[in-house]
């Protein structure tokens, strides 16, 4: 089983974290809540809290108003041969006028109110999760731009020791050439190396602050360009599996594809429903009459397509191409994802032990720098031999610093590529 590194819980809690620094955790939630896209959910949920409300609103009465007034040029006559049979039938009117409300009132719908309502939450679920899919790969984005700051933040440092080294050896030449043991040329080349290590500054602080200002597009106002990012701590090793939203969004289109199905397979249910008409008109129902007159009628009625050449059975299985679809697109995210893990953990391991040798040569080359810096007070060697060694020391120092911030990033990265960060 493969070993998964876990984080630290002070880098969540920053309980341990100086005051003034902002953490990792801190960034990606600025991030986060800065994200455009995070104001998308709440419209997501209102449009979708609609649409269920729309689809149940099916069960309301349906209430029409509607008028109507024309003139026909011919109408129905009665006419009797026979003049014994004293009947006299009236003139249908030429011109009608008519005012009506029907009403209309579910009574059995087959279930498609309840199943477009399931439908339409579903698919909600699967937008909503689609958001959280676009926040999270913020993460990446923000470790990337967050250890290179870190990074330069560590070059800094090594640098101001080089400086620091650099300025106590100055002092102890100085005496040394005021005695006489050594020339003045030896100075000169420590004054360069200081020159050089102040424009290595300059350079370190200028690197940064663009990195700074990227975090900063992501982050906000949240992130001052002066603050100082703390280092994140990692420790254990333990058991985890993928917890990727993007899992959480395939089982939600999964599940809003069902309910589809579920759905279309309701539309071949019957549909009883009730019905009503009142109104006012010349002539009412009797179409015999020329008079103005009220009228009502209520009923029932039943609808049920019992035949539908085939359509709910090729939509169903058009919704199984595309389940199919999604599930392929699963696997090969699947895969994808373990792809990355590994790769991560070949670099975990290679740092550590890269780490290990940093160490010892770090050890070693400032046992030799000390050395140099005895034989440069005695007059042994040249201040240029000194500063050579010392800037073995300082590329050691340098290289340790950056496999550590590199062990901390591919970390990170995994543990983002997990979903557990």
């Amino acid at each position: 089983m493969r070993a998964l590194i876990i984080l630290f819980t002070a880098l969540f809690s920053g309980v341990l974290m100086a005051q003034d620094g902002l953490t990792l955790f801190d960034c990606q939630e600025m991030a986060r809540e800065n994200a455009p896209r995070l104001k998308d959910m709440s419209i997501i949920q209102q449009m979708g809290e609609a649409k269920m409300d729309q689809a149940g609103s099916s069960w309301y009465p349906s209430l029409e108003l509607n008028g109507k007034l024309s003139y026909q040029s011919d109408v129905v006559t009665v006419a009797l041969t026979d003049p014994s049979i004293p009947v006299d039938f009236p003139e249908v009117p030429h011109d009608q006028y008519g005012l009506n409300l029907d009403i209309s009132q579910n009574l059995y719908d087959g279930g498609i109110s309840r199943g477009m309502q399931r439908y339409e939450e579903a698919l909600m679920a699967a937008d909503l999760q689609e958001v959280e899919v676009d926040l999270y790969k913020l993460k990446g984005r923000v470790n990337q731009f967050y250890f290179a700051v870190l990074l330069l933040q560590e070059n800094r440092k090594n640098l101001e020791i080089h400086l620091e080294n650099l300025q106590a050896r100055y002092k102890a030449v100085q005496t040394a050439v005021n005695n006489g043991t050594l020339l003045e040329t030896d100075l000169h080349v420590i004054d360069v190396e200081k020159l050089k290590v102040k424009q290595s500054l300059i350079e370190v602080d200028a690197r940064k602050l663009s990195y700074i200002g990227a975090l900063q597009v992501l982050c906000g106002e949240g992130l001052d360009e002066n603050a100082v990012l703390e280092e994140p701590y990692f420790e254990g090793i333990g058991e985890a599996s993928v917890q990727r939203p993007e899992l959480r969004m395939f089982d939600l289109k999964d599940k809003s594809m069902e309910a589809g199905k579920e759905l279309v397979g309701k539309k071949r249910m019957p549909v009883l429903y009730a019905f009503g008409q009142t109104g006012y008109g010349k002539p009412g129902y009797n179409m015999m009459s020329g008079e103005w007159d009220s009228y009502y009628m209520v009923g029932a009625g039943l609808k049920w397509k019992i035949w539908d050449w085939n359509k709910t059975s090729r939509e169903k299985q058009v919704i199984g191409y595309q389940q199919q679809i999604l599930h392929n697109q699963r696997a090969s995210f699947d895969r994808e994802i373990e792809s990355l893990m590994l790769q991560e953990e070949v670099k975990i391991e290679q740092y550590r032990k890269t780490m290990e040798v940093d160490q010892q040569v770090l050890e070693l080359q400032n046992k030799i720098s000390k050395q140099a810096a005895v034989n440069l007070d005695q007059g042994t060697i040249t201040a240029s031999d000194y500063i050579t060694e010392l800037n073995k020391e300082s590329m050691a120092r340098n290289t340790l610093a950056t496999h550590q911030v590199m062990l901390m990033q591919s970390i990170a990265n995994y543990l983002t590529i997990q979903g557990n960060f």
